[in-house]
């Protein structure tokens, strides 16, 4: 039996309604991306058809609120909380996702990166899927060498996502200067160019006005942990904060990191920068009986991809993330 349908018979047996009412007193986070009818292999959109089904299956189930909702009321909700947050900025999110929000008057956030909107540049991980879909799609051998680091698609007995992980990974603990090095020598290589289109400023200001909640995404995209310069771990998380709160002309109080990477440090210096939320995504719910204290308060979202919408809303259970812990200790 497939995923698809296997989730199509879990879902008619109700099973998502018997994990859902475990989540009384819980916040749930979605973490989206794109929503577009592209395709990427290594990356792929959520269809626009799919995720309307998403926020129908949401708006019966779910009070879908904002952060400055969630500080105002913590525990006065009717049915459980549920935010939509979106990361890094993608034009497809006006296109696709906004009037679909509009059009059911909901609320969202979505945390942007400065560089991407100031020159419509792609963030390093698009560009690295632009790489890897033009070779799998085109039959290419494609190979990394960096410093003594050297891995083919070969090696990796070609299975693609596995080849993937390596070199995101590797490329992640490099320097930003050294890590753009190696993805613009391959893009040269191959002769193809980084094209995704990203928002403006002026879209960006235009969805705040919408009840879209613009967060920062860090200021480049960078690997984060991985900076040891503390000033330039201020300028990705301060000036990323100041800039945007500047073009929206409306207070910053959420930072997504790329990645979901962090670590004590960053929070720190998250702290003393004044936002309210720090998100990651780690497939967790979120207890609103501990929503308090000091800032920022650190929350979990759940991760959306592409898959069918029975699929989708046993993820948005937790279905998955259960069923791996479950494995996990057998």
């Amino acid at each position: 039996m497939s995923k698809r349908l296997l989730s199509r018979v879990l879902n008619g047996l109700r099973l998502n309604d018997l994990m859902r009412s475990t989540k009384r007193n819980q916040l749930t986070i979605l973490s989206l991306h794109r929503i577009s009818n592209e395709n990427d292999y290594f990356f792929d959109p959520i269809r626009p058809d799919v995720f309307e089904e998403l926020i129908k299956y949401a708006l019966k189930n779910y009070q879908i609120i904002s952060f400055e909702e969630l500080s105002e009321n913590k525990e006065s909700y009717k049915k459980p909380p549920l935010i939509f947050s979106f990361d890094d900025g993608y034009y497809d999110f006006y296109e696709y996702a906004l009037p679909i929000l509009v059009k059911y008057k909901l609320p969202s956030n979505h945390n942007i990166v400065n560089e991407c909107a100031n020159s419509n540049s792609m963030i390093w991980t698009q560009r690295l899927n632009n790489i890897f879909n033009h070779c799998k799609n085109n039959n290419l051998e494609l190979n990394f060498e960096t410093d003594g680091f050297n891995e083919n698609i070969t090696k990796s007995k070609n299975n693609w996502i596995q080849f993937y992980s390596k070199i995101f990974f590797h490329l992640s603990k490099l320097k930003k200067e050294q890590r753009l090095k190696v993805i613009k020598d391959k893009e040269d290589q191959l002769s193809i160019s980084a094209e995704c289109k990203m928002m403006s400023w002026e879209q960006i200001k235009e969805c705040s006005k919408y009840d879209v909640e613009i967060g920062s995404h860090s200021y480049s995209h960078d690997s984060i942990p991985s900076l040891i310069d503390e000033g330039a771990l201020t300028f990705e998380i301060l000036n990323s904060k100041n800039e945007i709160e500047k073009h929206i002309e409306r207070p910053v109080s959420i930072i997504a990191l790329p990645n979901g990477q962090g670590d004590e440090r960053v929070n720190e210096v998250i702290r003393r920068s004044g936002y309210k939320y720090l998100l990651y995504v780690n497939d967790a719910i979120n207890n609103l009986k501990t929503l308090s204290g000091k800032h920022p308060i650190i929350l979990n979202r759940v991760n959306l991809i592409n898959e069918s919408i029975y699929e989708m809303i046993l993820r948005t259970e937790l279905f998955q993330s259960k069923l791996r812990g479950l494995r996990g200790r057998l």
